[in-house]
C-alpha cells in the first residue's frame, strides 16, 4: 500500500473530493444508507456539486432527528460507523450540532469508499 489509509478529517479526504468516481460512489453509499431508514436522498450526478447536493439534503434530516431525539439517528451513525467520540466533538463546534455530524457523515462515507477502493 503506497499511501496510508485516510482519516476522518477534511485535510486526509481532500485529496478524494474532486475525483469523480470516489465521489459518485460515495453519493451512492449515501443514498444507500439513507434509503435504509425510510429517506430518499437524490444525486444528479454531478460530482462537482455532490457534496453541497448531498449535504442539503441529509443536513435537514439530521437537524429534525436531533430536535426529536430520534433513536434512529443513532442506529444511522452506528451503521454509517461515525465514532461516538467524533458525534460528541462536534457538539462542541462554533456551528449547529447537525452541520457538523452532516458533515461527519459524508466524510465518513467518502473514507468508506476511499479505503475501500486502496485495500481491493
Amino acid at each position: 500500500m503506497s499511501q496510508p489509509l485516510p482519516k476522518l478529517c477534511e485535510q486526509d479526504l481532500k485529496p478524494w473530493f474532486d475525483k469523480a468516481e470516489y465521489i459518485k460512489a460515495c453519493a451512492e453509499q449515501v443514498q444507500k444508507d439513507f434509503a435504509m431508514y425510510g429517506f430518499d436522498i437524490s444525486f444528479s450526478g454531478d460530482a462537482s456539486m455532490a457534496f453541497d447536493e448531498l449535504f442539503a439534503q441529509v443536513e435537514p434530516i439530521i437537524a429534525s432527528a436531533l430536535d426529536r431525539r430520534s433513536a434512529r439517528l443513532q442506529e444511522l451513525l452506528y451503521r454509517i460507523d461515525v465514532q461516538e467520540q467524533k458525534v460528541r466533538e462536534a457538539a462542541l463546534a462554533d456551528e449547529p450540532w447537525s452541520v457538523s455530524i452532516t458533515r461527519l457523515i459524508l466524510w465518513r462515507e467518502l473514507q468508506k469508499v476511499v479505503i475501500r477502493k486502496m485495500m481491493g
